[in-house]
């Protein structure tokens, strides 16, 4: 799996995106997988916990996305980049 950056703004419809596109979230009520506020982390992820991952870092936040199967990563560069 490799990492995607995408804005800040956008990560709402992309965190969306993931879950009717690829697979839905690990959390039937989309909340958070993960977060830590020592290290300024969240993070959501797939049902399966690897499909794809959803993660807002560092401060300012910046927010990387990675997905497993290469098409599903192809069609989400080519909506979000």
């Amino acid at each position: 799996m490799r990492r995607h950056r995408i804005l800040y703004s956008n990560y709402k419809e992309a965190l969306k995106w993931l879950e009717e596109n690829v697979q839905e979230n690990y959390n039937e009520d989309g909340g958070k997988y993960t977060m830590s506020t020592v290290s300024q982390l969240i993070e959501w992820r797939s049902k399966d916990k690897e499909s794809w991952i959803l993660r807002i870092a560092d401060n300012p936040p910046k927010v990387f996305v990675e997905i497993k199967d290469e098409e599903k990563e192809i069609m989400f560069l080519l909506r979000w980049q």
